[in-house]
C-alpha cells in the first residue's frame, strides 16, 4: 500500500469490489437447480470430451446391432422372441461370455404360435450364457403402464442386501435416484435372466445425456442399473459385499469404487461418439453359416440393442451428436468393469477456488500497476483452464471451469473499469477547465500532457484552408436576423463536419467565412492532399444541399476555397481572458487571398504551387496564371482544382 490517503482509498475501494464480485459468483455457482452457468458448464465438459478425442474402448464389449441391414434381411421389428431366441444361441456357440439385452420385452407375443415363441426365448436365457435383460425406470409424471416394483419377479432382483450409509459433510443431504414405478420383462424371462437392471440414462437438463443412475430406489427397494448389474457379476461381487456411500461412491468390495455425486448420479465417461465400440449386424449371426466370417466373439460382453433408425432409441452426446441407446449401455458397461471412471471436484473445493482468484487478482490491481494486474489475471485465467483439461483428460477429473474463469474475468473487468473510470473522471475535470480557452483537439493533447510544446508554438509546415460565402452581405439583406442565424448555423454545421471528419483543425469563424488547417495539432504526412479533398467535399455538400439552402431563403448559395501550403507557426496565442490555438505565417495570408480571388477567376476552388506539387497525383487541376503576394518575393504560380459533379 502507499502512503497516499487518495492511493490508500483506491486500494480499499478495489478490495471491497473484488471481495463483492468474488460473492456475487459464490452465490451464482450455489444457486440451486439448473442455471444458465450450469447449463454452460455442462457444453464445457462437452468440449473438453471433444478435445480429448476416442478413448480406446474395450475390445471385450461388442455390440450386436439390430440395425437396417439386419431388418432389412430378416425382417421388420419387432421380431418374434423365436428370432431372438436363434439370436442368443449362436451368440453362445460363438463364445460369447455374458449377453446382454438392451431391449424391453414387457408384454407377451399375442401372435399366432406366440406363446411358444415366448418359450423358446425364456429357455435360450435360461440355457445359455448369462443372459441379462432390461428394466425401465418411471418418474412420477410418467402416465405410462408401470409393473408394481413390489411384483415377486423383479423383487428377486432387486439389492436388498446392499448396506447404504449416509453421506458426511456436505454430503449429508446426498441421496440416491428415485422411481415411482418399474417396467421390467415377462416374469418367465425374470426369473429365467441371471439378472436385471434398468437401462435410464439421464439427461443434463439441456437436452444431452450425460449421467447415469448406477443404482435407484423404487420403493423401499434398490435396484441397480443393468450394466451395474452385469459388472457385480463379472467382477464376482455379490450384493451384501457392496455398500452405497451417498453422494461419494459405490464400493463394489474394495474391487471398484463408482462414483456418485449428491444426486446419486454417475458421469458417463463416453469413450467417443456413436459407432466407437464394435458394431456386428444382427443379421449375421441369424444367417451365417459360416462362423468364422464373425468377428472373434470369445469371452466377450454382447450388448444387444436397435440402432435402425426409425426404432427411437437414440440421444444426445457430449460428443456432439446422437448416440443410440445401446451404445451408451456399452459405455457405462466399460466404466465400471474396467474402471473408467470420471469424478467431479467437489463444489466445497471450487468455492475455494473462486476466493482464491477472485481476492488475488483484487489484491494485485490494489499493489501494482494496471498493466502487471492485468497479466496475472490473463495467466491465471490460461493456466487454470489449461489445468483443468489436463485433469480431465490425464486424471478423469471434472474441474468447474465456468464459475472459475467468470470470477476472473468479472474481477479484472470491474478493477479495470473503476481504474479507467477514475482517470477519465480526470481527464473530465482537466477537459472541462481548459475546453474554454482551447479547441477540443488541443484540450485532448493538454490532458495528454504535451501541453508544454503545443503552449509554446512550433514551427510546421501546414496546409491552410479559407472558405466563404460568395456574394452573402447582400443575399442576407433579404433575410430576417433568424433566419440569417439559422442558415449560418446549418452552413458552419456541415462545413464543420467535412473538416473533422478529414481530420482538419476548425481554427475559427469569421463572419461568413471559415478558417482551418491540417497538420496540427496531429502530424498528418498526406495533408495537402486532405486539405483539397476536404475543400472538395465541402462544395459537394454545399451543392447537394441547395432545396436546403432555399428553404432557409438563399437558392444559390456558393462559396470561394482557397488553399495554401507551407511554414507556418503553430501554437496559442492568447490574452488573459481568451486562449487561441492557430497557425501564422505568409502561406496563411497566401490561402486566404486565393480565397478571395475565386471570384476574379470563376474558381470554386484556389490552391497554391506548393500545395499544386504535393496533390497533383491526386487531383485534377489547371493553372489559373502567376499573381504576386505581398511577403512573396517571387509571383506565385496558383491554380484551380476541378471539382467532379
Amino acid at each position: 500500500m502507499t502512503d497516499n490517503p487518495q492511493e490508500t482509498k483506491h486500494s480499499r475501494v478495489l478490495i471491497l469490489l473484488a471481495i463483492a464480485c468474488t460473492g456475487i459468483m459464490l452465490v451464482i455457482f450455489f444457486a440451486p437447480g439448473l442455471t444458465v452457468l450450469d447449463k454452460l458448464e455442462y457444453r464445457t465438459v462437452d468440449w473438453r470430451f471433444q478435445l480429448r478425442g476416442i478413448r480406446a474402448p474395450a475390445d471385450d464389449i461388442v455390440i450386436v446391432a439390430i440395425d437396417e441391414e439386419s431388418i432389412s434381411q430378416v425382417g421388420k421389428w419387432p421380431w418374434s422372441r423365436r428370432r431372438l431366441a436363434e439370436l442368443t444361441q449362436s451368440l453362445a456357440e460363438c463364445g460369447a461370455r455374458a449377453i446382454i439385452y438392451d431391449i424391453l420385452l414387457a408384454e407377451p407375443d399375442t401372435s399366432p404360435g406366440g406363446a411358444q415363441s415366448d418359450a423358446a426365448l425364456v429357455a435360450a436365457t435360461r440355457c445359455y450364457p448369462p443372459v441379462y435383460h432390461a428394466l425401465y425406470g418411471h418418474g412420477t409424471t410418467v402416465n405410462s403402464p408401470q409393473v408394481a416394483p413390489t411384483s415377486a419377479h423383479l423383487v428377486r432382483h432387486g439389492w436388498s442386501e446392499v448396506r447404504v450409509t449416509a453421506g458426511q459433510g456436505l454430503n449429508a443431504l446426498a441421496t440416491v435416484y428415485e422411481f415411482s414405478g418399474l417396467g421390467g420383462p415377462l416374469p418367465a424371462l425374470s426369473a429365467a435372466s441371471a439378472g436385471l437392471g434398468f437401462t435410464n440414462v439421464i439427461d443434463s437438463g439441456d437436452g444431452v445425456f450425460r449421467y447415469v443412475a448406477p443404482v435407484a430406489k423404487c420403493g423401499e427397494q434398490l435396484y441397480p442399473c443393468l450394466a451395474l448389474t452385469v459388472a457385480a457379476d463379472v467382477l464376482e461381487v455379490q450384493p451384501e459385499e457392496i455398500t452405497v456411500q451417498l453422494g461419494q461412491n459405490i464400493d463394489l468390495a474394495g474391487l471398484r469404487e463408482v462414483p456418485l455425486d449428491p444426486g446419486g448420479r454417475m458421469v458417463i465417461n463416453f469413450a467417443g461418439p456413436d459407432h466407437t465400440y464394435s458394431h456386428i449386424s444382427a443379421y449375421q449371426l441369424l444367417t451365417d453359416e459360416d462362423r468364422s466370417a464373425l468377428p472373434d466373439l470369445q469371452d466377450a460382453i454382447a450388448v444387444v440393442g436397435a440402432t435402425a433408425p426409425g426404432l427411437g432409441d437414440l440421444r444426445a452426446c457430449p460428443f456432439g451428436g446422437v448416440m443410440v441407446g445401446v451404445e451408451m449401455q456399452a459405455n457405462i458397461l466399460d466404466n465400471i468393469i474396467n474402471a473408467h471412471f470420471l469424478k467431479q471436484v467437489s463444489p466445497i473445493k471450487i468455492a475455494l477456488i473462486i476466493l482464491f482468484v477472485g481476492l488475488s487478482i483484487g489484491a494485485m490491481f490494489a499493489l501494482v500497476a494496471t498493466s502487471g494486474a492485468v497479466a496475472y489475471a490473463a495467466a491465471v485465467l490460461v493456466s487454470y483452464n489449461l489445468a483443468c483439461i489436463w485433469a480431465f483428460n490425464t486424471r478423469g477429473l471434472i474441474i468447474n471451469m465456468l464459475a472459475p474463469t467468470l470470477t476472473v474475468l468479472l474481477t479484472m473487468v470491474v478493477m479495470v473499469t473503476y481504474k479507467l473510470t477514475g482517470e477519465e473522471r480526470r481527464r473530465q475535470r482537466v477537459h472541462h477547465a481548459l475546453s474554454r480557452f482551447v479547441p477540443s483537439q488541443i484540450v485532448s493533447q493538454l490532458v495528454d500532457e504535451q501541453a508544454l510544446t503545443t503552449m509554446q508554438g512550433q514551427r510546421r509546415v501546414v496546409s491552410v484552408l479559407f472558405c466563404d460565402i460568395r456574394n452573402f452581405t447582400v443575399a442576407s439583406e433579404r433575410l430576417a436576423p433568424e433566419d440569417t442565424v439559422s442558415l449560418l448555423n446549418r452552413y458552419f454545421q456541415l462545413m464543420h463536419e467535412v473538416i473533422w471528419e478529414l481530420g482538419g483543425t476548425l481554427d475559427k469563424f469569421m463572419g461568413d467565412g471559415l478558417m482551418a488547417f491540417f497538420n496540427a495539432p496531429l502530424l498528418q504526412p498526406d495533408h495537402a492532399r486532405l486539405a483539397v479533398a476536404t475543400a472538395i467535399e465541402m462544395q459537394r455538400q454545399i451543392r447537394l444541399r441547395q432545396a436546403e439552402w432555399e428553404f432557409y431563403g438563399m437558392p444559390s448559395l456558393t462559396a470561394g476555397i482557397g488553399i495554401s501550403t507551407g511554414e507556418a507557426l503553430v501554437g496559442c496565442v492568447s490574452s488573459r481572458e481568451r486562449m487561441q490555438y492557430t497557425v501564422i505565417g505568409p502561406h496563411v495570408n497566401l490561402a486566404a487571398r486565393l480565397e478571395e480571388l475565386t471570384k476574379q477567376f470563376d474558381a470554386q476552388i484556389l490552391i497554391s504551387e506548393s500545395t499544386y506539387e504535393q496533390v497533383k497525383e491526386f487531383v485534377a487541376a489547371e493553372s489559373v496564371g502567376e499573381i504576386t503576394v505581398k511577403g512573396f518575393a517571387a509571383p506565385i504560380n496558383v491554380y484551380s482544382v476541378k471539382v467532379t459533379e
